[in-house]
């Protein structure tokens, strides 16, 4: 899975499940930033590390004026809160996409893209960067009309941004956040008619040519029951399979079906367990279905069942995903560690999986020696070959020291790995 984050939380238990109307007065606490301390960064890696339920990517938001200043703050700094998390979610095996959402007719994200590239050069380091870059820009909605020439054009122009936007975040992937029904003029299923655009010598659905130019998409399905949101992702993901069997194949590519948590105006919209601006934190939703993390998890499941290789994907945090604004949507809440590291309950901390000079493989998920002098054995790195020995990495196996073949003796003094 992979979750929004909306940078900050007004969800949050100690708000008693009421949403407050700004960000100043009695319930001002309840704005307080989702990643930015120690405390919020628990909660965040909880929420994305419930067992059978790991969340693999996070879009990170409230990270534009952290780095626009090429790639440093306005003060001309490296954003320290933003280079723990980074490191903290690397740790865990999340992958940090920073996330514009600008949604306007200029496209102003395609501005935004070289961002995270000049923070991960002035900032970075082997755990300190972002993996991508994502986009939320849903102007397309404004411009969808399938017989006016004049919005025609302007779809036109955003392919021709998206693009852009593409090659400006270069070499980072690009993902991109879709709507189900770009794809068409009418899509009522007995009538379906597909929104078809030339563009760049091609004339595919306008949803198909955004797929094609990006690495990744979210689609937003706006509905909450599995069999609605199977049946409209089915388009794009097809897009995204043809795309695949054409060749476009990355380490990072990925296709998500997108679930609403946050309170919507139509109530079948979201898993929310009530509407945008209620009253309570319950209501009765006429259509539509269950309205639980139980419900959405399951309807994640239908959906990957349906569409081998999607993804569920969660907007946003906390709103009200482990928000524990009711027992139906509890808090997740269990200590975290680093991968290469477990939490041991009597020591009340993080403690090594390895032992000794072992290593974490963050790719094996194993602990291995770092030298090929050394072997692995009672998890605890030991020489592999006796003092008048050395190991033949070509025969995998011990030769005698004066052999004229190349071998990795140990070196007691300098406690090195030589070849010789």
């Amino acid at each position: 899975m992979y979750v929004w984050t909306n940078g900050f939380d007004p969800t949050a238990s100690h708000c008693g499940g009421v949403y407050p109307i700004n960000k100043a007065g009695l319930n001002a606490t309840c704005f307080e930033h989702n990643w930015e301390d120690e405390s919020a960064r628990h909660h965040l890696w909880a929420s994305s590390m419930v067992p059978n339920r790991k969340i693999t990517r996070i879009f990170l938001a409230d990270v534009l004026s952290r780095i626009r200043n090429g790639g440093l703050t306005s003060s001309g700094l490296c954003d320290t809160a933003l280079q723990v998390t980074l490191k903290e979610a690397h740790e865990r095996g999340i992958q940090v996409y920073a996330l514009f959402a600008s949604s306007d007719a200029a496209f102003s994200e395609q501005n935004m893209a070289n961002h995270p590239n000049e923070f991960n050069a002035a900032c970075g380091d082997d755990k300190i960067f972002f993996d991508g870059v994502a986009v939320n820009n849903e102007y397309f909605s404004q411009v969808k009309s399938c017989d006016d020439p004049s919005e025609i054009a302007l779809q036109d122009q955003f392919l021709m941004d998206l693009n852009t936007t593409t090659f400006n975040a270069l070499p980072l992937p690009l993902h991109f956040s879709v709507s189900w029904n770009w794809d068409c003029c009418e899509c009522d299923s007995a009538n379906y008619i597909t929104r078809e655009l030339t563009w760049n010598g091609e004339t595919k659905s306008a949803l198909q040519h955004m797929i094609n130019i990006v690495d990744s998409v979210d689609v937003q399905v706006a509905y909450n029951t599995p069999s609605a949101m199977t049946t409209r992702a089915t388009k794009p993901y097809d897009y995204w399979q043809e795309k695949l069997a054409d060749g476009f194949v990355t380490t990072t590519t990925a296709f998500y079906v997108l679930a609403y948590t946050n309170p919507t105006n139509l109530c079948q919209i979201s898993f929310s367990p009530h509407a945008k601006g209620s009253s309570t934190v319950e209501d009765h939703c006429e259509n539509g279905g269950e309205r639980t993390e139980a419900a959405m998890y399951s309807a994640f499941d239908t959906v990957e069942g349906a569409l081998p290789g999607s993804k569920g994907g969660i907007h946003f945090m906390s709103g009200v995903y482990s928000s524990g604004i009711t027992k139906d949507w509890p808090v997740h809440n269990e200590k975290t560690c680093p991968l290469d590291m477990f939490y041991k309950k009597k020591k009340n901390k993080c403690v090594r999986r390895c032992k000794g000079t072992a290593v974490w493989n963050l790719d094996s998920c194993e602990c291995e020696c770092p030298s090929p002098c050394l072997i692995l054995k009672k998890k605890k790195c030991k020489l592999r070959c006796k003092k008048k020995q050395k190991w033949d990495p070509d025969t995998s196996s011990c030769i005698p020291k004066r052999s004229s073949d190349l071998g990795y003796i140990w070196d007691k003094v300098d406690k090195i790995c030589k070849l010789v």
